[in-house]
């Protein structure tokens, strides 16, 4: 199965989480491409793949901010229409629910189906448990 997984902003154990995920889905014979949303970074076509997974840390503490980088490029991302998609956080001490929510609706109001949300709080478990989603 073909996934990829987009995420954006600074955060050193998203930086982690990534490379954990893509081990996991990786050792299960899967393929995943990542991509980290970054300034000047052109958004592709996600048609060919079959799942996708999007993250982010939690920015803000009451408005559930994403990072302007991540929106711009979900935004002009083609091919998310009927997409089963997982979206994740890194949390904080507060503002993660509505940081999730912005996510979900953000990724919905393209036409995507999120099958999970997670807070991911443990690394190793929370990459395994995800990766085992695609099937």
């Amino acid at each position: 199965m073909r996934a990829a997984l987009i995420y954006g902003g600074d955060d050193k154990k998203l930086e982690l989480f990534a490379k954990k995920i893509f081990s996991a889905i990786e050792r299960k014979g899967n393929e995943l491409k990542v991509i980290k949303v970054e300034r000047g970074i052109t958004a592709g076509n996600l048609s060919p793949y079959e799942f996708i997974f999007v993250g982010c840390p939690v920015l803000s503490m009451f408005k559930g901010k994403l990072p302007s980088e991540l929106i711009d490029f979900i935004k002009r991302c083609a091919g998310l229409e009927r997409k089963k998609t997982i979206t994740f956080i890194i949390p904080r001490l507060i503002g993660n629910d509505k940081t999730l929510k912005n996510l979900m609706s953000l990724l919905e109001s393209k036409g995507s189906f999120i099958v999970d949300f997670r807070q991911i709080r443990d690394i190793d478990k929370d990459s395994e448990l995800l990766a085992s989603r695609l099937k």
